[in-house]
């Protein structure tokens, strides 16, 4: 990341307006400088959009990192033999100099520093935004965040664990040389606490709804699903329903499939990664490269959620089966993503079905069981109808439905990027191919259980430690 920093602003220019006649037509990209950018309404909403471009792309959230995450956990299988392909995430072999890591580390860090670089940009030009000043502020504080919520799920030790644990630099500067580059790492409270204060004024963005930019750019849905998330990482059960109880404007869709079909206009999505012929990953970093032909990440029907080990949830009349899995070079895998020629498939991170099964398990634990199961039937009785359920959700209590809460999470999100942050935010071991010749696992207090920061940084930040 510090190696390509200097050229941020170049860069900027460049995948901001890449795509965009209209303005390429008035003003060659390589001759625009800040006050250009920032200029005119158009160019500043282009800049700011561009933020999100730089979250997707270089291997972060949209494309490889993403994969990544799933491949760490344990509902789907790397069949690969290819560490170009995630395999080192699933072997949970990552090290200093693993490409996994470092082009995480590298893509998270530029989005961050291009968000620094907007924003820092924006409050120069407030006249310029207008009434988009707030929102404005609130998307690209939102897109900071966001970058560092996954960086401290890779790097960082559960809060739950130690809130006090060293986690990353916690960057809010904008950066266009070197000289900043020593700073130490944050702790794993201070990282979250960053998050909320990035999210606080999530009211100064647009309410969601069913359209092509409420669902690719930030909205108050977005915003507290970000929060409930960080919440539920801290056990802050009740400051976690406040958020997912303000998450209004969304419903599930009819199928389960729907919202992989439909993702422009789906009220069931919340915030999605859109994909574009202009910008998508490309091939060993586009999410859709990795699903749809059997030869990478393929559903673990041995023991997996989807796998006989658990009956409840290995269904025929379950549609999550039935719609959202087929058969590929004689595997199982997962059409959640399907697009195997364009990679055009949109990369979701929130769905309203996840603001439901966070609802189910905080009301889990904090005693209120019957909306707990109501929040759970939703979610699976879409899926699978209520006469065709061997579950029977209405008797479970305790700890049998805080249970079958997880359970139904693993299957729902299956392909999502989900699972590994469920698991790392509760503490519990990593157990991959369980029951089988194959099984391994990780604990909390196993290496590989998170990322090491990685050469690159520490050959450029003297004040990193292990």
């Amino acid at each position: 990341m510090k190696t390509k920093i200097c050229t941020l602003l170049f860069v900027l220019s460049l995948f901001v307006f890449g795509g965009c006649s209209d303005y390429l037509d008035k003003t060659p990209a390589l001759n625009l400088v800040d006050e250009d950018i920032y200029s005119s309404a158009e160019r500043m909403d282009g800049a700011v959009m561009g933020v999100y471009t730089e979250m997707k792309d270089n291997h972060f959230i949209g494309s490889k990192a993403y994969v990544c995450i799933e491949n760490i956990g344990d509902d789907m299988i790397n069949i690969s033999g290819n560490f170009y392909e995630a395999l080192s995430s699933y072997e949970m072999s990552v090290g200093l100099e693993t490409q996994d890591n470092y082009e995480t580390w590298e893509g998270a860090y530029q989005a961050i520093n291009s968000a620094n670089t907007v924003l820092t940009n924006v409050e120069s030009h407030s006249a310029v935004a207008g009434v988009k000043y707030k929102q404005y502020i609130a998307e690209l504080k939102f897109c900071r965040a966001l970058s560092y919520y996954y960086l401290s799920m890779l790097y960082a030790q559960p809060y739950k664990l130690d809130a006090a644990a060293k986690a990353v630099p916690l960057r809010l500067l904008a950066e266009s040389g070197l000289e900043n580059n020593d700073l130490k790492r944050s702790t794993v409270s201070e990282v979250y606490s960053q998050i909320l204060d990035d999210t606080d004024d999530y009211a100064d963005l647009p309410s969601g709804g069913a359209t092509y930019d409420k669902i690719t750019r930030a909205t108050q849905g977005a915003a507290l699903m970000l929060r409930m998330r960080v919440y539920m990482a801290m056990n802050k059960w009740d400051e976690a329903i406040n958020a997912g109880e303000a998450v209004t404007g969304y419903s599930l869709t009819s199928g389960s499939a729907d919202p992989f079909k439909s993702s422009s206009s789906c009220p069931e999505s919340i915030f999605s990664f859109p994909m574009a012929t202009t910008n998508t990953a490309g091939m060993q970093a586009a999410v859709p490269y990795f699903f749809y032909k059997g030869t990478s990440l393929v559903v673990d029907n041995t023991s997996g959620i989807h796998s006989p080990l658990y009956p409840n949830y290995n269904l025929k009349a379950d549609a999550r089966i039935s719609s959202l899995q087929a058969s590929a070079n004689g595997y199982v895998i997962s059409t959640k993503f399907v697009d195997g020629q364009t990679y055009l498939d949109w990369v979701p991170v929130f769905r309203y079905a996840e603001t439901l099964l966070n609802l189910a398990e905080c009301y889990a634990n904090t005693g209120n069981e019957a909306k707990a199961k109501a929040a759970l039937e939703q979610v699976r009785h879409r899926s699978i109808s209520a006469g065709d359920d061997p579950l029977n959700i209405s008797s479970l209590a305790g700890d049998a439905l805080k249970n079958a809460i997880y359970l139904e999470r693993r299957s729902e999100f299956i392909g999502e990027a989900i699972r590994a942050i469920d698991i790392h935010r509760r503490t519990e071991n990593f157990v991959k191919r369980k029951s089988t010749s194959s099984e391994f696992t990780v604990t909390p207090t196993t290496n590989g259980y998170i990322w090491p920061i990685p050469t690159v940084e520490r050959a450029n930040n003297k004040a990193i430690e292990d």
